[in-house]
């Protein structure tokens, strides 16, 4: 209902109680001669006098007010608060008796901050409690008068029903509304003219757009005028449009493995905050290297109250500096408030990580900064303790970086306490200094940026948005967590995109490549077949399934031992034992590990001196156990005349099976290879049917 007007219930009971001891005061009921009650100001109270106090069970008590004042002829109430037990009923009439419109019947916490603007200039209110009501704190209204143009309103808002947009989505469709706050008023809004100003472009109507090519807060005003009460409302509001984050510490480490290694996705992003005023100094500042001298750069605030301080340290938000050094060990970082206190960011320690990508021994060429920031609530520890990262880079110069550790971008601790700036006046000079202390390692100030909470600048000056969400995706498949860790199992560039999602509802993302090489693929294989016969010895060849492994070089084990003067692609295996390799490719240093089980068995002849060739399945043929493991073993046999009856170049499987020959003794030789040497077996083999 356009008669209630929503306000903020910020007043608490006691300063209410305070309110209603320190002005008139108009309990519902008070003896008023049956007359209403001509004000503009004072209290309209519940039977119980103030907020601390209950009504009773069974009340029925009315009054009516009318405004004093002939400018501001029209009635308005604030109710500050308002509790009704359940069954108890506050009527609200538009006019000074219950015959007037009904307003509203007010229940349990209908009207708790809220207004009731009237449409004439008196009101009429009756309050009935149920007989058995437990009574409840009641009501405390504020009493104002106004004029008829004052009770006018306007509103405005966008088609997305937000005023935060997205700076690749900032074409804003606008909707005004206007009404006035009595319920009762007379008016005709097809008479409403609304006029729009967009920073000096005026446009008209109910709906108009307005699109926005850059990240920042806009003002704009909205007036309706109702020609035929000749009444005119307007009002001020801004429209955000958010700025892009930045995502220099988003990296994947390392940023080359080797397949079937893992890496670590790392996704950090940060809001980038808008303001209107400088809060920052960009340029290219060389620090002073090893001389003692500070490179030192000051920004100075005047857009503050004169009397605004720093009360607590979570009023100072950050100070980023975007910087690259070859060691940050050898640097210490202050900034100083305008009052003289210093604090030190960062100091002297023996860290030797980069910041940044510096060009190594060179004291004229800039590398690439990074950003390093320094706030009360860090995701990082102090610089001193925080592990370096590992990447390869190329300089500006073209030198080529393997491995390099450097400290990421993001948001550290500083060595000392923040504390120090409290009572330090926000505006004045704020001096940022750098003091290299040992020759040889240069580098470079990109500029810096010092920003306090937001909400110790004036309004619409800044904002920033607040990242909300955040997500990796792998070819659009979501990855679980953040770091995450991945590993692939062949070679190949992979992509992966970190994603963030702030409070103004915008997405945006960066593209991180993991490049994966390849391992060296090969085989062991057995000179032998295996297992060897006992006492055998196999020759072990890395045979490679690569188009390139003229890079190897080799390592071989056995049983996990290392064989220190095994370097080659092969390997003589004398006894029985896990035999492994370690072959490592010289361009790309990935290692493969293969292995083989050498084993061995029995491989003896057993030889029988008898054999039953009737066809029975059993013993049926002159066979030789293990003649398997001595392939080309050739076998002759002679009757006892001396006549050959078999020979076979192969004897493994090519039994004699006797055909043709009758029941008797014959003479055999076997001869066959053993370990490179020919030997001879000459024995006596009975033929039995």
């Amino acid at each position: 209902m356009t008669f209630l007007k929503r306000i903020s219930p910020l007043i608490i009971l006691f300063f209410l109680v305070t309110e209603i001891s320190a002005q008139i005061t108009y309990p519902i009921n008070g003896d008023y001669g049956g007359m209403p009650i001509e004000a503009c100001s004072g209290y309209f109270v519940d039977s119980g006098l103030d907020t601390l106090t209950n009504y009773q069970a069974g009340e029925n008590f009315s009054i009516a007010f009318c405004s004093s004042d002939l400018d501001s002829e029209l009635i308005k109430f604030n109710f500050n608060f308002f509790s009704l037990a359940d069954g108890d009923i506050l009527y609200i009439y538009d006019g000074d008796s219950d015959s007037s419109p009904l307003l509203i019947a007010a229940q349990n916490n209908d009207l708790h901050g809220k207004e009731i603007w009237f449409s004439g200039d008196c009101a009429y209110f009756n309050f009935v409690s149920d007989a058995n009501s437990p009574g409840a704190l009641g009501w405390f209204a504020t009493i104002s008068c106004y004029t008829f143009c004052e009770g006018l309103w306007v509103e405005a808002s966008t088609s997305t029903g937000s005023f935060n947009y997205c700076p690749y989505d900032a074409g804003v469709s606008f909707i005004a509304d206007a009404g006035y706050f009595s319920e009762n008023a007379s008016f005709n809004p097809d008479n409403f003219v609304f006029t729009w100003n967009f920073q000096g472009v005026i446009k008209t109507g109910k709906n108009v757009s307005n699109s926005y090519d850059e990240p920042g807060a806009y003002p704009f005003t909205l007036s309706v005028e109702d020609a035929s009460n000749n009444c005119i409302s307007d009002i001020i509001s801004v429209i955000k449009i958010g700025t892009y984050p930045t995502f220099s510490g988003t990296i994947v480490t390392p940023d080359t493995i080797c397949a079937k290694s893992q890496a670590v996705l790392v996704g950090e992003a940060q809001a980038t905050t808008w303001t209107g005023f400088q809060t920052s100094i960009e340029g290219t500042f060389p620090i002073p290297d090893g001389t003692g001298t500070s490179f030192s750069s000051t920004l100075t605030f005047d857009v503050f109250d004169d009397i605004a301080s720093i009360n607590e340290m979570d009023d100072f938000d950050k100070v980023c500096l975007n910087i690259e050094h070859v060691n940050y060990g050898q640097l210490r970082i202050e900034l100083e408030c305008p009052n003289g206190s210093v604090v030190v960011l960062t100091d002297y320690s023996p860290g030797g990580a980069n910041l940044g990508e510096p060009v190594v021994w060179d004291t004229t060429t800039p590398g690439k900064g990074y950003d390093y920031c320094f706030s009360p609530s860090a995701p990082y520890g102090t610089m001193s303790i925080t592990s370096p990262q590992f990447h390869e880079y190329t300089d500006n110069a073209g030198n080529f970086y393997f491995n390099a550790a450097f400290l990421p971008s993001g948001t550290y601790t500083p060595d000392e306490s923040l504390n120090a700036f409290v009572g330090c006046s926000l505006n004045g000079a704020w001096k940022l200094s750098v003091t290299d202390n040992a020759s040889g390692d240069n580098g470079f100030v990109f500029g810096w940026t010092l920003l306090f909470a937001e909400n110790l600048y004036p309004d619409s000056l800044i904002f920033t948005p607040h990242i909300v969400e955040e997500q990796w995706y792998e070819e659009g498949n979501p990855l679980t967590g953040n770091p995450t860790s991945v590993l692939k199992e062949e070679a190949g560039e992979y992509e992966f995109v970190f994603e963030i999602t702030d409070d103004f509802g915008c997405k945006y993302d960066t593209l991180v490549v993991l490049e994966v090489l390849r391992l060296p693929k090969a085989e062991i294989i057995s000179e032998l077949e295996l297992p060897v016969c006992e006492g055998d010895s196999t020759l072990l060849t890395v045979v490679a399934d690569d188009d390139n492994p003229y890079n190897w070089i080799y390592q071989w084990e056995k049983n996990n031992i290392i064989l220190l003067e095994s370097i080659y692609d092969t390997l003589l295996a004398k006894e029985p034992a896990n035999y492994a390799v370690l072959v490592t490719d010289t361009l790309t240093t990935c290692v493969a590990y293969f292995d083989i089980d050498v084993n061995e068995q029995n491989c003896d002849l057993n030889i029988p001196n008898v054999f039953t060739p009737n066809g029975d399945g059993m013993n049926d043929f002159f066979e030789i156990e293990n003649m398997e493991h001595y392939p080309g073993s050739q076998m002759v046999i002679f009757n006892r005349n001396g006549k050959k009856v078999f020979e076979h170049h192969d004897y493994d499987g090519n039994w004699w099976d006797g055909r043709g020959a009758p029941e008797g003794t014959y003479f055999y030789v076997l001869t066959y290879t053993r370990l490179g040497r020919k030997k001879q077996i000459h024995g006596v083999i009975t033929l039995l049917r």
